[in-house]
């Protein structure tokens, strides 16, 4: 059990400093698979941690928090499948070649390592640009991982990378809206916010609440 926290720890350090050495062992080792996938995880996880402010401050009931980050978490590994499956087919078609797409999958996985970071999005006036920052940095650590891939061709690691971010991004615009409109129903059915409020609009949603009730109480005294 240590020796896999240390080789999630070495992971995730190496892919944040974009080193070619570690994406060349995950691209031959399949057994990195799950280390890689613990990687994603824990990503997921510190982003949500700092989502969750928006469950705090609607006081979600427990039940409710649990379904939420569960939500979230679907909704950020779909994601990574996705980003991964477009890259792998754009691979194919400009660029034919037979490497598998559990090979791609598990290197964008990687991506996901910057995101160990994610409970910071929950800072006040900061939060929305340290969640820009992972964004740009993810996308480096797959650009980076993918060139490795490419035998350093950055060229065909750049255009696979960036169309499969305009596909996904297409997709959610388009054919994905019913999904993202479900997602937003159901994230808003157990949070009682939208999903694309920001924190500092919720954190002020909160201080006007709390401020409200004392007020009311002082009126009902009266």
């Amino acid at each position: 059990m240590l020796d896999f926290i240390r080789l999630m720890w070495i992971g995730t350090i190496e892919a944040m400093r974009l080193n070619p050495q570690a994406f060349a062992y995950v691209e031959a080792e399949n057994r990195t698979g799950t280390v890689v996938l613990a990687i994603a995880i824990v990503g997921g996880a510190s982003l949500l941690l700092g989502q969750s402010v928006i469950l705090f401050v609607n006081r979600v009931r427990p039940a409710r928090f649990v379904l939420s980050l569960l939500l979230n978490g679907i909704i950020f590994t779909l994601s990574l499948l996705v980003w991964a499956f477009a890259i792998w087919l754009t691979g194919r078609i400009l660029f034919p070649n037979a490497i598998p797409f559990a090979t791609v999958a598990r290197l964008v996985a990687l991506g996901a390592a910057p995101y160990v970071f994610g409970f910071l999005v929950l800072l006040p006036y900061a939060g929305n640009f340290i969640g820009k920052v992972l964004a740009v940095w993810s996308f480096l650590v797959v650009l980076a991982a993918l060139t490795t891939l490419a035998n350093g061709n950055f060229g065909a690691a750049l255009i696979c990378t960036t169309i499969g971010w305009v596909i996904i991004t297409v997709m959610s615009a388009t054919i994905g809206r019913p999904v993202i409109a479900l997602r937003n129903w159901l994230w808003k059915r157990l949070t009682g916010s939208d999903m694309e409020a920001s924190v500092q609009d919720l954190l002020t949603q909160f201080a006007t609440s709390e401020q409200a009730e004392p007020q009311r109480d002082k009126g009902g005294r009266r």
